[in-house]
């Protein structure tokens, strides 16, 4: 199973999140928050596939989850945007949820910086910004393949010659 983590698009890359998803073809897609409007141009131009989103800072009135369990194959994986977990500090709130919900993957965004850690028995994981990172690194989006329990994640940036594998 392949899944496509988005977050902070911030309504201003809309074109390449659709020509990542084209290219990837992806079984379903993960969208972290600011913007949710952006997952409603997704839905409109895939209507049969399936996305999944959480709210973030920056999506007021928007009729979202903070917080949200994805189960993949074998997999159970906390997403949210992370601001309500302290994540610009560091990730022990987040990963202390997942936890609690039963998951070994915790996904957030919010920094704009990308980033794949395994702490403990937990991978950790940003996509950082589709848009706007707040890094020196191009725009970057995550692709987890997922086989029963196993979890391949790899940071993917938009200028293809530079990726970051985890393994």
């Amino acid at each position: 199973m392949k899944l496509v983590v988005f977050s902070d698009s911030h309504h201003a890359n809309i074109t390449d999140m659709l020509a990542v998803i084209d290219e990837e073809k992806p079984d379903a897609v993960l969208h972290l928050g600011d913007l949710v409007a952006d997952v409603d141009d997704v839905r409109n131009v895939y209507p049969d596939l399936q996305v999944y989103n959480v709210r973030g800072n920056n999506d007021w009135n928007v009729d979202a989850p903070d917080k949200m369990v994805v189960c993949a194959e074998q997999v159970r994986i906390f997403i949210t945007h992370g601001h309500l977990h302290g994540v610009r500090r560091n990730t022990h709130a987040l990963e202390e949820a997942a936890r609690k919900n039963h998951c070994t993957v915790a996904l957030y965004g919010h920094t704009h910086a990308a980033e794949i850690r395994q702490r403990g028995d937990m991978l950790v994981a940003n996509p950082g910004s589709i848009s706007m990172p707040y890094t020196m690194e191009p725009p970057s989006y995550l692709r987890l393949i997922i086989h029963g329990e196993t979890v391949e994640p790899e940071l993917v940036y938009l200028q293809q010659s530079k990726k970051k594998r985890w393994f």
